[in-house]
């Protein structure tokens, strides 16, 4: 029976440490390392990947602009035309708030930073990630720190 070192879970991610063996579950996988073939294990960001969603999302934070532009004008030419014709100019007034918040659901959300556990594994590595944001950091800083003393005393231990 293999004795339970650590223990961690939260909504994206729960990690088991072992005597023997880490368990990591995520949303999508899980997945068990033996310690023996484990030879790192770290806390890594992902700024490659940040920095391309923020390109994107910069590209399309500029996209509704056209939208508002576009709808405005309808708005702006329905009351216009309101003394001319009411029906038509209530038409106008309802295509240019349409197109106006039809423009307001283009904006993306904005991306923020991920963080992974990365562990190293004879010449690869396997990143699991989590949100960085999250209040749980520090609980899975502490238990890489476990994790890393329990590799050394396996190792130690082993040779």
């Amino acid at each position: 029976m293999e004795n339970v070192v650590s223990n961690f879970e939260s909504p994206e991610i729960s990690i088991k440490l072992t005597d023997e063996k880490l368990y990591i579950k995520t949303l999508s996988s899980s997945e068990t390392f033996a310690l023996r073939s484990i030879n790192g294990i770290g806390i890594v960001d992902l700024v490659d990947k940040y920095n391309q969603e923020l390109i994107a999302y910069n590209a399309k934070k500029s996209a509704p602009i056209a939208y508002y532009i576009f709808g405005g004008l309808f708005l702006v030419g329905g009351l216009a035309n309101f003394a001319k014709d009411a029906g038509a100019a209530i038409m106008g007034v309802l295509i240019g708030v349409g197109i106006i918040f039809w423009g307001s659901t283009k904006q993306g959300t904005e991306p923020n930073l991920q963080s992974a556990v990365r562990i190293m594994i004879s010449g690869m590595n396997r990143d699991f990630e989590f949100d960085k944001a999250g209040s749980y950091t520090s609980q899975i800083a502490e238990l890489v720190i476990k994790v890393e003393e329990t590799l050394t005393a396996y190792h130690k231990n082993n040779k």
